[in-house]
């Protein structure tokens, strides 16, 4: 009977030990599907966790979803289609105004001008044939929204890395045809964020055009952009960057940066304006050691960078026609 007893109680106590060690091996397989800073941190009775037979992670959140770029090679073409379209629109628009000569007709004060509207001044005829050619053979239809477009297609193909684009969104040029700015503020405070990072890619990648873009020193009040570029404008960004330039440049256009280095250093008109001696030593170090770095295996400049765009008739060859309008 004793003997009875005692195997009831050790099977009993075998029993125990066996739920026991199967929770233990629960609790720990749960907890080692757990993300290690999870574990460590506060909130932790509040995480789900997926069981621990599973690796699959949960899917990306919705604003990060959102904010993946599309491939360049997806955005490219729309920004470059619009591209054009928005810049001979604007050409177009401005070459109608210059072409209206009645504001100068039977006024004797500007007989001069008048004369020069009706004979065509500044290239008018020529610019606006090659804008109306622009806008045909890129099919760019209805242009009413144009600028929009441009700039939210600019936006998508810089965020993919499109050097073209990240160049054109950094010149900030998104007014439309009437000289109104088309960015919200929303906008202008995101390219403050974003801007930095394309003038540091542009830089490393040795292209000339952004050095070319840092060496601006006039804005328009309240209408670009590009001024929130960190040091822009500043003269000791702008000298550092023409010499830049002038480590990279040969023929006529070396010796107009030469004279624009010059300036800044010995200014004829101001010169209480020169620049300090240790901000020119400054600016040759970082432009001398820049140029080796990203520049030297670049071709060379034998004239001023163009940023963004060509002006229209200066374009040998435009893209192929098109039904669709962007």
């Amino acid at each position: 009977m004793n003997s009875r007893r005692t195997l009831a109680v050790l099977l009993g106590c075998l029993l125990v030990a066996a739920l026991i060690a199967t929770y233990i091996g629960f609790r720990s397989g749960a907890l080692a599907d757990v993300e290690p800073d999870a574990v460590s941190g506060s909130g932790l009775e509040n995480r789900t966790t997926e069981p621990a037979t599973s690796t699959a992670r949960k899917p990306a959140s919705p604003a990060s979803a959102v904010s993946a770029p599309v491939a360049a090679n997806d955005a490219g073409p729309a920004f470059e289609k619009l591209r054009l379209c928005a810049y001979a629109s604007r050409e177009l628009a401005v070459t109608n105004s210059l072409s209206d000569c009645k504001e100068y007709e039977g006024r004797t004060d500007f007989q001069d001008l008048y004369a020069k509207c009706l004979n065509g001044w500044m290239n008018v005829p020529n610019r606006k044939v090659a804008a109306e050619a622009a806008l045909k053979y890129a099919g760019c239809g209805d242009t009413t929204d144009v600028a929009t477009r441009y700039f939210e297609a600019t936006k998508q193909a810089a965020r993919a890395g499109h050097a073209d684009a990240q160049m054109c969104y950094l010149q900030g040029e998104f007014g439309t045809s009437n000289g109104k700015p088309i960015l919200t503020d929303a906008e202008v405070e995101d390219y403050g964020h974003v801007a930095p990072q394309y003038v540091d890619a542009a830089l490393q990648r040795g292209d000339w055009r952004i050095v070319e873009l840092m060496t601006k020193d006039s804005f328009h009040p309240g209408i670009e952009p590009i001024r929130q570029i960190p040091s822009i404008g500043k003269p000791e960004t702008i000298y550092k960057m023409r010499k830049l330039l002038r480590l990279g440049a040969s023929g006529p256009y070396a010796k107009s940066l030469d004279s624009d280095l010059e300036g800044m250093i010995h200014p004829d008109v101001n010169p209480e304006a020169a620049l300090p001696a240790d901000v020119v030593k400054k600016g040759d170090a970082w432009a001398q050691q820049t140029f080796n770095e990203y520049f030297s295996g670049v071709a060379g400049l034998t004239e001023r960078p163009t940023v963004c765009m060509e002006p229209i008739g200066k374009i040998d060859r435009l893209p192929g026609p098109t039904t669709t309008t962007p």
